[in-house]
């Protein structure tokens, strides 16, 4: 209000001169119009919450309405209540992102997962490797080093009966290893079948895992709880996309075969290519495979007894076509926020892609410094990495992280951080990621924005200096690469996949294959939780064939270490880096260390319809204990021969930790699977609304005072860069 009232007065001394009363309605409107139409949004802190040990906390998913200046939607979000959390006793609001969880090295806590979602029908009709069980959830901690009876995926936590007042609840109890690296992590449901859904419609929240002080940084910059006078500002960047058609053109009641039906084209809808059933519009397809009306409607059978009603609204003030089709990323929630950063100081930015099916690509502007600290929550070896040599671009397949260090040295500068999505555009060659699905493609220049950086003279950042240390490497990061080759295994010795890949029988290989309306890792379909692709032995280092071709690998529990370059000069990746999740077109050798934990190791596309449809698979990791005398319960669907033990028991002995048995049952479900049971709900209309006409009202006021003090002698105003592929005739390469 007093921001309003001080420019009261000049406004209305502006308006005294002018000499026509219509040119000053006029110029006002336009004003408010103008406003309107720039959607200035400032960057939005999603709060953070630290998990005391020994704690016991309460997170709920909910319905909610998803809401920006971009769409809104009918979404799926959470909520949490537990110690140090707000009063204790209360769940925040339902939000998407959910609130960022900050875990700390060797703490012990529990989270109690309740299922809000509301469905009549409790166990759904058997399915397989189908979209299925839309209100059926559990929980996965992606990147955390910790093992899978503590993240078990394989939970199915059913929703409420219609008639029920309480939740279904499943308790999962974490460990954070004592020397777990800190870095940027997420949750999100993991319930195959109704993963790339729930994701979609808003449920994922940030993990950030630290130590309990900067005693374990040899340079404290990099301690995320440090203050502004000793460490980085570091802010979290939450990416998501919704690929948004409004209600009125989903129409479900056609069914999804005949939604699915190709016109003009014989291409599968399940590649999604071309238009479907009746609805194309200006070349857009509503039941496009990764759309949220197709991820809606092919829920069949629980589609119509679930509680969320499908209702999606496309601002039409930015539909450029103005056919209810678009797609969008937000930041946080909001479409593409202002940060402000310091000039001549360095900001950390950690990027957390959940786009649920694309790549993002990310071009920063060129005048700027930007250094990559890190994939996937594990700082690089040679960090910092200059990301001049590669234009200053920087590519995260869905559900990678990357943590980087801008500093911006012009005070009035506004940088529009935008999207590279055609061939072309980028400065790379594009052997590597020329096919690779990212994001902005269905835009006509290929760009769309997803954040923009604004330098002032003074934000709060301190530090001008890049960090001189790196917190020591726990050892399941130790470098695989100086492991000599005799002590890595190669050749998976109990293989039981059946062909249908180019990888052969007795090597240790991945490869993902999407075609003929199948979605296989080393040529199987997902087929049960007791059916192993192949058995390794804990505390053993092996090195696989990764063939992703355009698909995203993510394994849980043990992350992988590159062995030679990936892109070019190394831009995916490069020899050395750690990963847990990553695409590419080639194949490439990795290597990974089954560190710390026995027991089964899921792997899977991280492009999450192709995870639903089938591209997943399961690893048993044996104790030498078990190898040497192996009799497991419940028994596997294809249980190793002796002869593979055999060679299995060659090599290293490891530590014996317990094996968890994934059938435990909570709560019925299907068979062979254990069961249990801001989008900030932006209808806070009081607060929301007043406060967005107040700012309205004071840059209307504030324009209005320019206008007045430059009325004789106009200025240029201040630059706001769109940065665009540098012109070849630009560029110096001689070194």
């Amino acid at each position: 209000l007093p921001l309003i009232l001080s420019h009261f007065s000049p406004c209305i001394i502006l308006l005294a001169e002018c000499q026509r009363a219509y040119f000053c309605s006029m110029l006002c409107v336009g004003l408010v119009i103008l406003t309107v139409l720039s959607k200035a949004t400032d960057f939005v802190e999603l709060p953070v919450y630290t998990l005391q040990d020994g704690g016991d906390y309460y997170l709920r998913t909910e319905y909610c309405t998803i809401s920006n200046t971009e769409f809104t939607m009918n979404g799926r979000c959470y909520s949490l209540k537990g110690p140090g959390v707000d009063d204790g006793s209360t769940y925040t609001t339902a939000s998407s992102p959910g609130p960022t969880l900050k875990l700390i090295a060797g703490t012990t806590f529990r989270i109690h997962l309740e299922n809000n979602f509301v469905n009549s029908v409790q166990v759904e009709t058997d399915c397989h490797n189908e979209y299925c069980e839309m209100d059926m959830t559990n929980l996965h901690t992606h990147g955390l080093h910790i093992s899978s009876e503590q993240d078990n995926v394989l939970i199915d936590l059913l929703p409420r009966a219609s008639d029920s007042d309480d939740p279904n609840t499943h308790t999962y109890e974490y460990t954070i290893v004592e020397d777990h690296y800190p870095g940027l992590h997420w949750y999100h449901p993991h319930n195959h079948g109704s993963v790339s859904h729930q994701i979609h419609f808003g449920m994922f929240g940030a993990i950030a895992t630290e130590y309990a002080d900067a005693s374990n940084y040899a340079d404290p910059v990099l301690y995320t709880d440090g203050d502004a006078t000793s460490s980085y500002i570091t802010n979290i960047l939450v990416f998501s996309g919704v690929y948004a058609v409004n209600t009125e053109l989903c129409e479900c009641s056609q069914g999804i075969e005949a939604l699915a039906t190709v016109t003009g084209d014989t291409n599968d809808a399940r590649e999604g290519v071309g238009a479907y059933g009746r609805c194309e519009v200006h070349g857009k397809a509503c039941f496009h495979i990764y759309s949220a009306c197709y991820e809606y409607c092919a829920f069949e059978g629980s589609r119509e007894t679930s509680g969320l009603d499908y209702d999606v609204t496309v601002n039409s003030d930015d539909d450029e076509d103005d056919d209810g089709i678009d797609q969008f990323v937000v930041v946080n929630g909001v479409y593409n926020p202002t940060l402000t950063i310091t000039a001549g100081k360095y900001r950390r930015l950690q990027l957390l892609n959940t786009l649920h099916q694309y790549y993002v690509h990310y071009q920063f502007p060129t005048d700027c410094e930007v250094f990559l600290l890190g994939y996937d929550g594990v700082f690089l070896f040679d960090a910092p990495r200059d990301l001049t040599a590669y234009n200053n671009e920087l590519i995260l397949g869905s559900g990678s992280r990357g943590d980087l260090l801008v500093k911006c040295d012009t005070v009035g500068e506004e940088y529009v951080i935008e999207t590279i999505s055609l061939s072309g555009q980028s400065a790379q060659e594009e052997t590597e990621f020329a096919t690779l699905e990212r994001f902005g493609s269905d835009a006509s220049d290929g760009r769309k924005p997803l954040f923009t950086l604004s330098v002032v003279e003074d934000a709060g950042d301190t530090i001008s200096e890049l960090p001189s240390e790196f917190p020591e490497r726990p050892e399941y990061l130790k470098d695989l690469r100086l492991v000599d080759d005799d002590d890595v295994d190669s050749n998976c010795a109990c293989n039981q996949f059946t062909g249908g890949t180019d990888c052969d029988i007795d090597s240790c290989c991945i490869h993902y294959s999407g075609k003929d309306d199948v979605f296989a890792v080393d040529g199987e379909e997902f087929s049960d939780p007791e059916r192993y692709l192949t058995y390794l032995v804990q505390d053993r280092v092996y090195e696989f064939r990764l063939k992703t071709d355009r698909h995203v690998h993510h394994q849980h529990v043990y992350p992988f270490q590159l062995m030679e370059d990936v892109g070019q000069n190394g831009f995916i990746g490069k020899a050395g880096d750690f990963f847990d999740t990553m695409g590419a077109e080639n194949e490439r050798l990795i290597r990974t260390y089954t560190a710390d934990f026995s027991g089964y190791m899921v792997l899977h596309c991280h492009i999450l319809p192709h995870e639903d449809l089938g591209m997943m698979a399961l690893f048993m990791v044996l104790t030498e204990d078990q190898v040497n005398g192996y009799d497991p319960s419940p028994s596997p669907t294809l249980a190793p021969t002796d002869s593979c033990l055999a060679d299995l028991a060659l090599g290293q002995a490891g530590s014996a930790t317990s094996t968890p048995s994934p059938t435990a049952r909570t709560g019925g479900g299907r068979k062979g699977r254990t069961s249990s049971v801001l989008a900030l709900d932006l209808n806070l209309s009081h607060d929301i609304n007043w406060w967005s006409v107040c700012m309205l009202i004071s840059m209307a006021l504030a324009l209005c005072n320019t206008l007045m003090i430059c009325r004789s002698r106009c200025t240029q105003a201040p630059k706001k860069k769109k940065y665009s592929f540098v012109d070849e005739k630009d560029i110096d390469e001689d070194i």
